[in-house]
């Protein structure tokens, strides 16, 4: 027993005198600031081995090496490959290392040499496999030997491939995307007299295949950016847009993005996507709208829920979709489409589209003082499908136009409506309480029924979008 309690008492007597000793090297450790800490001194020891080839490890002993940011060899910088502790840091001799003095310095300006020089040597690569004489873009190229370490790029005419991985037996290049073929393929080294370039290939072949666009778009609109898929799309190295150059433009294997220049004029132009040696995919002629656009029907984000029947419509279709053709822009799959049977004697309001039911509610600002540069154009696809409706055009409740038997021959056209000059007593005032802005489709008690409207991608811009083809109709409404 009393041995037992002489034993506890030694345990706490040690594990107090444990505790005074960790508390005086803390105070030891607080008294010393952390610019003090960094500041210190480090020394060199020792280095190993004391010849290296290029490209190969030294490691260095000393104090205070966990503080170096740059090391040299003789005036070169050479790499911090691994700082182990502070007593030991690893460095990579460099390819052009010549020899010399190892120096450390530290962010503290603290600098410490070796007494000794470090010798490089000078390994000649050895190539023993056999070099293929053609490669796909972005192919992985093997090649095999002794001292393969050595080697600081391999060279496809003027243009360095990417070294995936190199060991002393081992080298995998990929392909870059050069050309024209054929071409020399090189590789270099260095020596003590400088770098060496051996031939690997005279009449070397690189297979760039044609990036293949899965559709360019049909319009282009100002401040958004163009995206074209499709594949290998990372071979694209130039872009240009109605001819003017794209000086920036993002590639990944299956898209190119690009914003769209700023001060090409609206109208249709030709993207040209460049690659290989100047060899180029070019598209159908695209719209581009250089303007500021709201978009208030494009029956993508809307669907039926905008259209609605009057009370005595007789219809035998209001969908979306007909027979006709898509209309040419922009870029969608679904419209609206109204088939109209005879109404009763006085006429009747058979369907009507109205912004009020619309997502995008910015049309209620289209009269404010300054806005669209105080002039709101609507534009919207119009296909008649050769039959002659009348359309009825309502700013307010109070406040409407008519088009009257409009045809457009089968044709899609993108209508225009100036709507200051249509409305001129309109104002902001008028849409305070949400109303009213709507499109009537009317048969006007003809008798050549039924009637047909086909009708798509209601915006309104500042000006009239002739360079995309737009017709002005705002004097044929009354």
């Amino acid at each position: 027993m009393k041995s037992t309690i002489l034993k506890n008492i030694f345990k706490s007597i040690c594990l107090i005198l444990a505790v005074a000793i960790f508390a005086c090297d803390a105070e030891t450790e607080v008294d010393k600031t952390f610019e003090e800490i960094l500041g210190a001194q480090p020394t060199v020891e020792s280095f190993s081995p004391s010849s290296a080839p290029i490209q190969s490890l030294v490691t260095i002993t000393g104090t205070n090496l966990n503080f170096v940011t740059h090391a040299y060899i003789g005036d070169i910088e050479a790499e911090i490959y691994s700082r182990e502790n502070q007593h030991t840091l690893i460095i990579k001799v460099p390819a052009n290392a010549t020899g010399g003095i190892i120096r450390l310095t530290t962010d503290s300006d603290k600098e410490a040499s070796s007494v000794e020089s470090l010798t490089i040597t000078y390994p000649v690569p050895e190539i023993e496999s056999e070099i293929p004489t053609m490669s796909v873009v972005n192919e992985v190229i093997t090649i095999t030997g002794q001292n393969l370490q050595v080697i600081t790029r391999v060279t496809f005419a003027t243009v360095d491939g990417v070294i995936e991985y190199q060991d002393d037996r081992t080298l995998i290049v990929r392909t870059p995307n050069t050309g024209p073929s054929p071409l020399a393929l090189t590789y270099s080294y260095n020596t003590v007299s400088g770098e060496v370039t051996v031939p690997l290939e005279s009449n070397y072949t690189i297979d760039i295949p044609t990036p293949e666009v899965s559709g360019f778009p049909k319009a282009v609109l100002k401040n958004t950016q163009v995206v074209i898929g499709g594949t290998d799309m990372n071979l694209v190295t130039a872009i240009t847009f109605g001819g003017t150059a794209i000086a920036t433009f993002d590639v990944t294997p299956t898209s190119v993005s690009f914003a769209p220049p700023a001060d090409l004029p609206t109208g249709f132009y030709v993207i040209n996507l460049v690659y290989g040696d100047g060899m180029q995919v070019a598209s159908p002629p695209v719209a581009y709208i250089n303007r500021e656009v709201q978009t208030y029907f494009n029956f993508e984000a809307q669907g039926m829920e905008v259209i609605t029947a009057g009370q005595a419509a007789q219809i035998t279709a209001n969908q979306l979709n007909g027979t006709v053709d898509q209309a040419p822009f922009p870029s969608s799959t679904n419209y609206h489409h109204l088939q109209m049977l005879s109404p009763t004697a006085n006429g009747s309001s058979i369907a009507y589209m109205r912004f009020s039911f619309a997502t995008n509610t910015t049309w209620k600002t289209a009269f404010d003082n300054g806005a669209f540069n105080n002039n709101p154009v609507l534009h919207f696809w119009l296909n008649t499908n050769n039959t002659t409706p009348t359309l009825r055009l309502y700013a307010t409740s109070a406040a409407s136009k008519k088009l009257v038997h409009y045809n457009t021959n089968g044709e899609w056209v993108l209508v225009a409506v100036r709507l200051r000059d249509m409305f001129p007593t309109v104002t902001a005032s008028d849409f305070v309480s949400g109303n009213y802005m709507r499109m009537n489709y009317l048969t006007d008690n003809q008798a050549n029924v039924p009637l047909e409207v086909n009708a798509d991608w209601f915006i309104i811009t500042d000006e009239v979008l002739t360079g995309v083809g737009a017709v002005d109709l705002t004097n044929s409404f009354n």
